[in-house]
């Protein structure tokens, strides 16, 4: 095609910004090394692509073995009862792995599979190689990752993690996502008119402490945290008899947008308001 010197900014502009192509691609256009063409980059004052965005690029043209999957960059950029949800989950049971990835790893397909789908992402779905019925959805986005860890969700975060500010509208949703990911409800047999038990566990207690004052705020009442011993430190609870875990219910649950919530917790909630009599009982 040409030397390098006839590399223009606008032909540079047109090769990398407007048709996507790679520095190495241009390079082998100009016979000339990866190395001249960066610094035509840095000459112009054009940005160069994120390495993520690259990698992404590589991938949407077939360059790089891994398949390319789709997904809504900006959903955590902005609030929804999607995001909030989503981001509840992803706070008490997901994680940052050390190459950027961000995992979230349940017995649950099902939930993934709505999570998949808010996200507006085509992702596969696998079952983990290391623990039975476990499945993970994982995706890897650099602007996403930055947006996580400014809402809290960052790496090694189960001892140190913050409650994020949640607007009032968000929070019942938020909230749904923390009870799905670290949350509890079982029935208790030995009390047949008043069975349900629910509880929220977190190895942060200012998490925990947080979660107590938003859940007051919500109506629930005040509660006394306990503490439990574990081989990995100390984890922190709020539980409720039955009586208020109807009264959680129904702030979980009534506004529900597009069944974002575990079916298996839901219609354990519905037996046991079944057999202690429905919400006024």
């Amino acid at each position: 095609m040409g030397k390098l010197y006839n590399l223009t900014k606008d032909k540079l502009i047109s090769l990398y910004i407007n048709d996507k192509k790679s520095l190495g691609d241009i390079a082998k256009l100009y016979i000339v090394s990866r190395t001249a063409v960066f610094k035509k980059l840095k000459k112009y004052g054009i940005a160069q692509r994120s390495k993520s965005d690259a990698r992404i690029e590589a991938q949407k043209q077939g360059k790089v073995p891994q398949q390319f999957f789709d997904i809504n960059e900006n959903f955590f950029r902005s609030w929804s009862p999607e995001m909030a949800y989503v981001l509840g989950l992803l706070i008490t049971d997901g994680c940052i792995s050390n190459n950027g990835t961000v995992l979230l790893c349940m017995n649950d397909q099902e939930i993934l599979e709505k999570v998949k789908k808010v996200m507006g992402s085509t992702h596969k779905i696998e079952p983990s190689k290391y623990q039975e019925k476990l499945y993970i959805f994982h995706f890897a986005r650099e602007n996403m990752v930055k947006d996580l860890e400014s809402l809290g969700v960052v790496p090694k975060k189960s001892l140190i993690v913050t409650f994020p500010n949640v607007p009032d509208e968000h929070l019942s949703d938020f909230i749904r996502g923390v009870f799905d990911g670290d949350g509890s409800i079982f029935l208790d047999k030995r009390s047949k008119n008043c069975p349900i038990r629910s509880a929220f566990y977190s190895g942060s207690k200012h998490f925990i402490e947080k979660l107590e004052d938003n859940l007051i705020n919500l109506g629930m009442p005040k509660r006394r945290i306990s503490q439990q011993k574990t081989k990995n430190g100390i984890y922190y609870g709020i539980r409720y008899g039955h009586k208020n875990s109807l009264k959680l219910f129904n702030i979980l649950y009534k506004n529900a947008k597009n069944r974002l919530y575990l079916d298996r917790k839901y219609r354990r909630f519905l037996e046991g308001i079944k057999i202690g009599g429905g919400l006024d009982g």
